[in-house]
């Protein structure tokens, strides 16, 4: 139950970098986004483990 939510973030990180949404972004552009959901991505885990 708890991991389903981290795994779907996950999935939608991965499938939003293999989409053809990225096309035409700047490289910045795509950092910026994939830290942005990839440190929510590391609290999530974080609390799922923890709690």
């Amino acid at each position: 139950m708890f991991w389903s939510q981290t795994r779907e973030l996950f999935e939608q990180i991965v499938s939003w970098l293999d989409s053809d949404t990225i096309y035409g972004l700047e490289r910045s552009q795509i950092e910026s986004k994939l830290l942005e959901n990839g440190y929510e991505l590391l609290r999530r885990l974080l609390q799922t483990k923890i709690f």
